[in-house]
């Protein structure tokens, strides 16, 4: 509605009006309930890891064959890889290669474990690539070593519905 001279009318706002647009009367109100559902919306941080755990989360070790592990990853692993297998990121290098001890530990007595842990496989007559331990490791981490190297040898099981098998002692991946 315009008059004839092109000038503003009176009205509800909008172009050419003498009064401002109106606003929504309930915008305090949308405010409101926007800050008060917002921190609801914040992502809570994740917990922490208890070592505890972690270190038993999925192996199914007791505490002395999981400190024998800890020493293997630690110690040996470079050689003969993290579960045994002869298939440590050094194996290509050495020759004769690291055994995997799934096969090889059942045809070696306990007392010759112990003394390859302690004088290396020289002390077998075998190759010298494996270093000799016994200086460095503690009598109670080569017995936690000996526990853990018992839980590598045993055979893979098969899960049930036939899943793939699944050493006694493997970590998940």
């Amino acid at each position: 509605m315009r008059r004839a001279s092109g000038g503003p009318t009176r009205g509800r706002g909008g172009e050419g009006s003498l009064r401002p647009p109106q606003t929504p009367r309930g915008w305090p109100l949308a405010l409101a309930m926007v800050l008060l559902l917002l921190p609801g919306c914040r992502r809570e941080p994740a917990p922490g890891k208890d070592a505890v755990q972690e270190a038993f989360k999925d192996d199914a070790l007791d505490a002395r064959e999981a400190r024998g592990h800890r020493v293997f990853l630690r110690r040996c692993a470079t050689c003969h890889g993290p579960q045994g297998r002869g298939d440590g990121q050094n194996a290509y290098n050495l020759l004769p290669p690291p055994p995997d001890f799934q096969e090889s530990l059942a045809k070696l007595p306990v007392s010759d474990r112990r003394r390859v842990i302690e004088g290396g496989t020289a002390a077998l007559g075998r190759s010298p690539l494996c270093p000799a331990w016994g200086r460095s490791l503690d009598p109670d981490d080569v017995d936690a070593l000996l526990a853990w190297l018992e839980t590598a040898a045993r055979p893979a099981v098969v899960g049930p519905g036939g899943e793939p098998p699944v050493r006694p002692g493997a970590a998940s991946e």
